[in-house]
């Protein structure tokens, strides 16, 4: 009875063991999947706000020169 007892339960601790280690694994692909798209979401946010950036950027130029361009008429005249 107690051989029997002991192979039931080495069957048993090997069987969860490998369960364990498959769920594991899953997990941890799974993890990977979900970190690979956040950090493309994070790219894809970092280059549309790059694109503003450089919009503003350009406008905020065009303003000063014609802001500089007003005053040089007015200090000719």
């Amino acid at each position: 009875m107690g051989y029997l007892w002991r192979v039931r339960l080495s069957s048993f601790l090997a069987g969860a063991s490998t369960a364990s280690a498959a769920g594991f694994f899953l997990l941890y692909k799974d993890h990977l999947v979900a970190r690979a798209a956040i950090t493309q979401q994070v790219e894809d946010v970092k280059r549309i706000f790059e694109k503003h950036y450089e919009t503003l950027n350009h406008r905020i130029i065009a303003m000063e020169k014609r802001e500089e361009s007003g005053a040089n008429k007015e200090a000719s005249d």
